[in-house]
């Protein structure tokens, strides 16, 4: 099989198997007796791990190998799997999500790696239609996922399990590296790569810019995630089962997003699209939490996933554009974890000013709130691309000056 191909399956089963459980998983964990403040603090434990151990597996991959690092990721996603399906005590639920971050961690940054260096497809190809696969399978997981939720909370997780080990047994097959001796025998070990790539990441203007844009859209999507669920199910009055309705359609949206930026690269610069991204993900975030009827809040919630659909695909094109192979796990790990602590703040935030919400029968007040603060959050990067644009237009310009007088 060829490398683009492993890239598109795994990438589909990977969001199949988080999203299937993802589609309910804040009412499980009401349903477990939790709060929707302790859900989101529940919630920070897993990206806080995932900050923490994201720079050591990116270097992991860098070292010994995209395959190992995507392989142990997905064994630990499996153990995750297990605990947060069996558990009821809530340090079971916060063991499971350390498993959970260490998993998301060995996978990032690696997959990408490995595609970008084994295939000859171009990186706006790939990551297009990459994104676009996985939005695809979230159409038929958030059907799926709802459906099996209406009869037992339990059963989206056993199917998540049997995705897990379906995609174990795809990578260990067909998952093929061959630089990984000239990686053991090099003499870096794990401290100088990760002490290289965070040097380079300060020294590279464009990097630490999109490091710092990770932080802040990662902040609005922490209140546009966890509460789309108790917002939109409590909004419209009706059984767990709409909620796979509105998943297929926002997945549609998401799919939408990453196709539009395939056609917008053929006439705007990846700044320009950036920019765009960021603008639809704020602007219409906003407007969600403004209204307060069912039908206007689902329209602009599904317009603002075609801006979420818009900005991984548009941040990956950007990002490895400008990053060598030798620490492109490493930047890409480090990037996600600059992003994961962006999540834990916006959680602890919105977990704050939600805490008085109980059930979907609560006031949404606090959850309008939070979105209208998150949708402001994701306007600032657009400031930082303007600036970002014009230092850059300015050096150019004094870089043919400076030819010129020469």
């Amino acid at each position: 099989m060829k490398p683009h191909k492993v890239f598109y399956s795994v990438s589909f089963f990977q969001f199949f198997m988080r999203e299937i459980t993802g589609t309910t998983l804040i009412l499980f964990l009401l349903s477990k007796g939790l709060s929707l403040e302790t859900s989101n603090y529940l919630l920070v434990i897993y990206f806080l791990s995932v900050f923490l151990f994201e720079v050591p597996t990116g270097a992991i991959a860098d070292k010994y190998g995209r395959k190992i690092s995507v392989v142990l990721g997905l064994i630990c996603f499996l153990i995750y799997s297990i605990f947060f399906m069996q558990a009821n005590e809530l340090w079971l639920l916060i063991f499971a999500q350390i498993f959970g971050g260490l998993a998301i961690c060995l996978q990032s940054g690696a997959l990408e790696s490995w595609v970008v260096e084994t295939s000859e497809h171009s990186v706006e190809d790939l990551f297009t239609t990459a994104n676009s696969i996985q939005y695809i399978s979230g159409i038929f997981c958030g059907l799926l996922g709802a459906l099996l939720a209406t009869y037992h909370y339990s059963l989206p997780w056993i199917v998540s399990i049997i995705s897990t080990i379906i995609t174990i047994t795809l990578c260990l097959c067909f998952m093929n590296e061959n630089n990984t001796i000239a990686r053991h025998n090099a003499n870096s070990n794990l401290l100088i790569i990760i002490r290289e790539s965070v040097r380079i990441g300060i020294n590279n203007k464009a990097i630490w810019i999109i490091f710092f844009i990770g932080l802040f859209i990662s902040f609005s999507n922490s209140a546009g995630n966890t509460f789309q669920q108790p917002r939109l199910v409590g909004l419209s009055e009706q059984g767990i089962w709409i909620m796979g309705i509105i998943k297929a359609a926002y997945s549609l949206c998401m799919t939408l997003g990453s196709y539009l930026i395939r056609k917008l690269y053929r006439k705007y610069s990846d700044i320009y699209i950036l920019m765009l991204s960021c603008a639809m993900i704020g602007i219409w975030l906003t407007l969600a939490g403004a209204l307060n009827s069912f039908y206007p809040v689902l329209v602009t919630f599904l317009i603002y996933e075609v801006g979420r659909g818009m900005y991984p695909a548009a941040k990956q094109i950007f990002l490895n554009k400008r990053i060598s192979n030798e620490y492109r796990s490493t930047l890409l790990s480090l990037d996600s974890a600059i992003s994961q602590l962006g999540m834990c703040i916006g959680l602890i935030v919105t977990g704050i000013i939600s805490r008085k919400f109980i059930n979907i029968k609560s006031d949404q007040a606090p959850i309008q709130i939070s979105w209208i603060i998150c949708g402001g959050i994701a306007l600032i990067p657009i400031v930082l691309l303007l600036l970002f644009k014009i230092n850059t237009k300015g050096n150019r310009q004094l870089i043919g000056n400076q030819n010129f007088k020469s």
